[in-house]
């Protein structure tokens, strides 16, 4: 059992499953469209309107991101490279991460966290452990 499924099974064992209005709970979903947000959570359909999401998930999120020390590889004009930076021999700035498209997808199961199960919050993207 994944990090977030122990979470989710503690808190809900803590809170009982009829929980009274006012207690958060984790709740787990199903992403069913990416634009607009469409999640289902316990068998109900929720539209976009009901979730504050996390800003890291949305298409055209952007970090600032600092490269240290390390070895790797990527992959530009059609090949595969490798790359070793040691720490102190190289230095960039200003570096940016920019996300493409949504994090999430369309069948995507997605943590999400309520009071009133009217509002969520979806935390993040989770995936079962193998």
């Amino acid at each position: 059992m994944d990090g977030y499924a122990r979470i989710y099974e503690t808190m809900r064992k803590a809170g009982g499953e009829g929980a009274r209005a006012g207690r958060l709970r984790l709740r787990l979903g199903t992403v069913t469209a990416v634009s607009p947000l469409s999640v289902e959570v316990a068998g109900t359909e929720q539209e976009a309107e009901r979730f504050y999401i996390s800003c890291r998930l949305l298409a055209g999120h952007t970090e600032n991101i600092k490269l240290t020390g390390g070895a790797g590889g990527f992959t530009a004009n059609s090949g595969s490279h490798g790359v070793s930076v040691d720490p102190g021999t190289v230095r960039l700035t200003q570096l940016v991460q920019t996300l493409e498209e949504p994090a999430l997808q369309a069948g995507d199961q997605v943590l999400l966290l309520t009071d009133d199960d009217q509002t969520f919050y979806l935390i993040d993207k989770v995936v079962r452990a193998t």
